[in-house]
């Protein structure tokens, strides 16, 4: 494959998977109001932030001579992590909500952003490590986490613990070699019958298997979500939804230029950092519940229509520059302060 076609690919996936991440966040709202909603949420939640994360360690260059670890790229994501914060407690302010401000817990979108930074620095440490031994390993820590109640949303432990595997397995792989296995006929046959399986389950059998989506966020403890003797086999079939999944949608993503999709692809940043924020404000000012009175039996649609929309303003060049001048300040004050750390 040319260089052209390896990059469409990826940002072709990364726009599809935003769409998925805000799609599921708008839907997740009225999961206890609508089967239909929870059945989209599901079948998002079965691979979206997974395959997210496994495809930001996939284009994760390796550090070496050429490629040296940068400090200002994990404390960029953690500024944001605040900022979100930040701007998630000022709008529960604003309209009157219960908000708590935790340094160092969060059960929100913002855990994202800390993670990404745990992992490059978990990465960077344990570059040397042996992987045949380290991603087991890593999957071993993960299935056991989830017996200690008190890991939770305290430095987004759970979270960072649970997806690891996912990253450091796009680390350890080569786009070139993703792409050749996933692009093979019968792996596209048997991706379609996985997506139309999992569609099926989804909404077929949603009161079987919604309460599997605590699990899929990768937050709670297995005391904490409502499956009979969860435990550690229940994380290891959801991680095998998410391979399964994961596999099937990079297998059906087109890989020819698409504009739109590329643009959207190269922005997925200011559109996870905004959106939230953007829903926080329709569901808490009344908005979000109009829309069920103004369309009635047609509010799901335009619900639906409305989270897709405001992806794709949010993927206009005004929102990135906020975040562009964030980076060159960032960028100047770890030039000037890591030297003094590290040294």
């Amino acid at each position: 494959m040319n260089q052209n076609h390896r990059v469409c690919i990826w940002d072709n996936l990364k726009c599809f998977l935003i769409f998925s991440v805000v799609v599921g966040h708008f839907t997740n709202q009225f999961a206890d109001q609508s089967n239909l909603m929870r059945s989209i949420s599901i079948f998002i939640y079965s691979f979206h932030m997974p395959l997210f994360i496994f495809v930001s360690g996939l284009l994760q260059k390796n550090w070496d001579e050429n490629h040296p670890f940068q400090w200002n790229k994990p404390i960029y994501y953690i500024i944001l992590g605040y900022l979100l914060k930040i701007f998630i407690y000022m709008i529960k302010v604003f309209f009157g909500q219960n908000a708590e401000f935790s340094l160092f817990s969060d059960t929100g979108i913002p855990w994202y952003m800390f993670a990404m930074a745990a992992y490059m620095v978990i990465m960077y440490a344990t570059r040397k490590w042996n992987p045949k031994i380290w991603l087991p390993m890593s999957i071993v820590i993960a299935c056991l986490a989830g017996y200690v109640e008190e890991i939770g949303s305290f430095l987004y432990i759970s979270r960072i613990l649970v997806f690891f595997p996912f990253y450091y397995a796009g680390y350890l792989l080569k786009p070139q070699t993703v792409q050749k296995f996933t692009h093979r006929k019968w792996v596209k046959y048997l991706s379609v019958c996985a997506v139309a399986i999992c569609l099926y389950i989804s909404f077929f059998h949603i009161e079987d298997v919604y309460s599997y989506i605590r699990l899929f966020t990768g937050r709670n403890a297995y005391a904490l979500i409502n499956v009979v003797n969860c435990g550690w086999m229940h994380r290891l079939l959801c991680y095998l939804v998410a391979i399964i999944m994961g596999i099937a949608i990079i297998s059906l993503t087109p890989n020819k230029k698409i504009s739109f999709a590329g643009i959207i692809g190269q922005r997925t940043l200011q559109i996870y950092f905004w959106h939230r924020l953007i829903l926080y404000v329709l569901m808490y000012s009344g908005f979000a519940d109009s829309l069920k009175i103004t369309f009635a039996g047609a509010w799901i649609p335009a619900y639906l229509f409305l989270a897709v929309v405001i992806t794709l303003a949010l993927s206009l060049d005004l929102f990135g520059e906020p975040l562009r001048r964030l980076k060159k300040y960032e960028q100047w004050v770890c030039r000037k302060l890591v030297p003094l750390v590290v040294r």
